[in-house]
């Protein structure tokens, strides 16, 4: 059909309520069942819809490509900074298959969406911004109490994602936080080589890979260099009950309470992790989603769904 041409369906139903015929069972029958779901399945064809649209959720917000600038994210939320010029490129790296070009603000909105019935969770590939291009998503996988390095495919989804992206890109990274269950995590691989991977929730480490970075030091982290997750788990738990006793003893001298935090920290911050320490150690490593610059430019990227095996449960 030519552009800028329309094609025009009309569906007919018969006036007054609908009554069975005489002798008709009340409870329509399998065969009639099938013929109805022929016939709304050549309705949704007719106007450009079928079966993938309604398995993808009848609720899920719609998709916009009309260019637009950078939306800030970073809170309750997972994302993949990857060191790219192209998000097609990234898309492919990825592995998931195509995508719907999104600009920022309806692709966002689809990265955080909580997927409902039969729709699948989404993730959004960003335009390049600064050089990073971000892969953006609340059911990203993220490192567990299960996961290894060396773990083999599909047995631990967020280490072969961040494989597939590190095999192609320089330089990968990951942040994730979600303050319901104090969930903070960050990782990074350079040249294909893992450096570093930490998460932390629900009051315990659960993976604690590589020495800490200079990034990490010079934000006063607790270091955790070495450690099993279980020796990191009881660290950062040592130094919150040394900083605490330093904060009484000062607090009992007279000092108020702004000065005692002040002196209990000077060396190491709250060792406690939270979404604001993924951040900042995002400002570091690459670029804080939080606080995109307004001039940057307008631009597209592509929301694409996310198999069942690579959606955080």
């Amino acid at each position: 059909m030519p552009l800028g041409t329309s094609r025009q369906y009309s569906v007919h139903f018969s006036s007054g309520p609908w009554r069975p015929a005489a002798g008709a069972p009340l409870v329509p029958t399998l065969g009639v069942i099938r013929n109805h779901v022929t016939v709304l399945r050549r309705i949704l064809a007719a106007v450009g819809l079928g079966t993938a649209a309604l398995a993808s959720g009848a609720d899920a917000p719609l998709l916009d490509p009309t260019p637009d600038r950078p939306e800030p994210f970073g809170y309750k939320v997972s994302w993949f900074a990857v060191q790219a010029h192209d998000s097609k490129l990234v898309v492919e790296a990825l592995g998931l298959g195509g995508g719907t070009t999104a600009n920022w603000s309806s692709g966002i909105k689809a990265a955080y969406r909580q997927p409902t019935g039969a729709e699948r969770p989404r993730a959004f590939v960003s335009p390049p911004i600064g050089g990073w291009v971000f892969v953006v998503g609340s059911s990203l996988p993220y490192p567990d109490a299960g996961s290894s390095v060396e773990a083999s495919k599909f047995k631990n989804p967020f280490y072969e994602l961040l494989s597939r992206l590190s095999s192609r890109f320089h330089d990968v990274q990951f942040f994730g936080s979600y303050r319901v269950v104090g969930l903070t995590a960050w990782a990074r691989a350079v040249k294909g080589n893992v450096q570093r991977v930490f998460a932390y929730a629900d009051g315990e480490v659960y993976v604690n890979v590589g020495e800490q970075s200079s990034e990490e030091r010079q934000l006063n982290f607790a270091n955790l260099s070495g450690l099993t997750p279980a020796q990191a788990t009881e660290r950062i738990f040592d130094i919150a009950q040394q900083q605490e006793a330093e904060e009484d003893e000062l607090a009992s001298k007279g000092l108020p309470p702004t000065e005692t935090l002040a002196h209990s920290q000077q060396s190491t911050r709250n060792p406690i992790p939270d979404e604001e320490c993924v951040l900042e150690l995002a400002t570091l490593w690459s670029i804080n989603p939080n606080e995109f610059p307004l001039e940057w430019s307008l631009g597209n990227g592509v929301v694409i769904s996310l198999p069942k095996e690579f959606a955080q449960q």
